[in-house]
């Protein structure tokens, strides 16, 4: 049996994009997301997650309906990219394609898929250099070299003021199904496109579920270890949730700004106050070395700052997406520069400080009337945020509720996505009636 689920009848194959279970835990809250939920929308789904860390993939448990697929960045220039335009000039032309496709696990995977979702959080934006707007343009666009209908999930694209970007996001974005944008910025930059594809819609990890054994996981790594000097977290003890992010460390770096340092003031400021804070990555790859999918090391440097450590509780476990909301749902407060650590706290009704660096954060929290709690990272420092953190701690319950209030509308804004990826079905159907006749 062809492990995508092609000679399943009755079982729609789904391909995915930009997104892994590994790593970046906020790609992962999308995938596992989409993986809940687009079952109860379409029916029976079989999941090819292309994966640009299939090995890191393949050792965390998935559910039995994926498969991890290899596809690299490096790849997608070389062979992936070549053969696919090959493909695309066979099927023009009427020729048998399908043969040269399935020789590559990736472009199979693609070419057998009903639909494609492209999960990227962010994409096509200035600012975040050539090569990372290369791999936007590989990525986004292999499937459709493929002839297959793809949807780019709920995500923040734009600003395209640099004449690459625009350029990139013009030869790919309105041959597009359909283009999630989430949050009014987002639609505005896609605006300036004048592509007919856009339809406004929220994250679509807020439709990530949390089951019984990932509020366990979470109370596992809380409790601490037998001997160690920090604080063990019983059930209901609370706490002040930290999670920095490495990609502002690098921002901060390239400033001549001491991130770590600043966090380490900062955390040692909350726990002075009589608080203990809980410190943990929501990004991680353990046994790797800095990068910015990989919070792990700056954890450990603002750890390694601190005045008072025994108040601090240091996480450096990878974690899944549903543990970590299950742990930032028993925070007090969660303070983070991690985008998708903010949703799962708009998701479990958390008051959330977010140092951010693009329009993405405000535009959501925004969305909610919250948009006073996000500062930019760009000359901020330890006492302003302390004093942020402290405001934000006294009106907690109103924050609570205004999230409560504003949560079931943000949740039917998600459920959007599953409508984009049913119209990227039902576009994919027509064409195949449409080459039958």
């Amino acid at each position: 049996m062809d492990r995508t689920g092609r000679d399943q009848p009755g079982v729609t194959r789904v391909a995915t994009l930009g997104a892994t279970f590994s790593a970046n835990k906020g790609a992962a809250s999308m995938l596992q997301a989409l993986i809940d939920a687009l079952p109860g929308r379409v029916g029976p789904c079989r999941f090819a997650v292309l994966s640009t860390f299939p090995r890191d993939d393949e050792r965390l448990p998935h559910p039995p309906e994926v498969t991890i697929v290899p596809c690299r960045p490096l790849a997608l220039l070389a062979p992936l990219l070549p053969v696919a335009v090959l493909c695309a000039g066979l099927r023009r032309l009427g020729l048998p394609w399908r043969w040269l496709a399935r020789r590559f696990p990736a472009l199979r995977a693609l070419a057998d898929a009903d639909v494609v979702v492209d999960v990227a959080g962010i994409s096509f934006v200035d600012g975040r250099g050539f090569p990372i707007l290369v791999y936007n343009v590989l990525m986004t666009s292999l499937p459709l070299w493929l002839g297959r209908p793809t949807v780019k999930a709920a995500q923040a694209l734009g600003p395209f003021r640099r004449r690459t970007t625009r350029a990139a996001a013009r030869a790919v974005l309105p041959r597009l199904v359909a283009v999630g944008a989430r949050g009014e910025r987002t639609a505005a930059h896609l605006a300036e496109l004048g592509a007919g594809n856009v339809s406004e819609a929220a994250d679509l990890a807020f439709l990530m579920a949390v089951p019984a054994e990932a509020v366990a996981a979470a109370e596992r790594v809380l409790a601490g270890r037998p001997g160690d000097v920090q604080p063990a977290l019983g059930p209901g003890d609370p706490f002040v949730a930290v999670a920095p992010s490495a990609v502002v460390d690098g921002y901060c770096r390239s400033a001549g700004v001491d991130y770590p340092a600043m966090v380490a003031d900062l955390v040692d400021r909350i726990t002075a106050d009589g608080h203990t804070a809980v410190l943990f990555p929501h990004s991680a790859r353990p046994g790797e070395r800095r990068d910015r999918m990989n919070d792990v090391p700056v954890c450990r440097a603002v750890h390694a700052r601190l005045a008072r450590p025994e108040r601090c509780l240091l996480i450096t476990d990878e974690l899944g997406p549903a543990a970590l909301r299950a742990l930032i749902a028993r925070s007090e407060v969660l303070i983070t520069s991690r985008f998708h650590a903010m949703i799962s706290a708009l998701a479990t009704e958390t008051p959330v400080l977010v140092v951010g660096w693009s329009h993405k954060y405000a535009e959501v929290m925004g969305a909610l009337g919250l948009e006073e709690w996000v500062v930019d990272w760009a000359g901020v420092d330890a006492a302003a945020l302390h004093e942020r953190f402290r405001a934000l701690h006294a009106a907690a319950g109103d924050v609570r509720a205004a999230i409560a209030a504003g949560l079931p509308a943000m949740r039917a804004a998600s459920e959007r996505n599953l409508d984009l990826v049913a119209a990227g079905l039902e576009a994919g159907a027509e064409r195949e009636r449409g080459a039958d006749r």
